[in-house]
């Protein structure tokens, strides 16, 4: 069953992707800023995993 949580950390990580791809054709700033995107988008999928409502 998933929550609120895995929706709003999902939706992160996928933004995070997009943004790392755009960084790699253009602005090193859209790598960097997807790369912790991503990051704080997985941490927060495996908290809501880990830690259950």
């Amino acid at each position: 069953m998933s929550d609120i949580r895995m929706v709003i950390g999902g939706l992160f990580l996928i933004y995070g992707v997009i943004l790392i791809v755009a960084g790699v054709v253009g602005a090193a700033v859209n790598l960097w800023t997807g790369l912790a995107m991503a990051v704080f988008g997985g941490a927060f999928v495996i908290w809501a995993r880990v830690k259950r409502i």
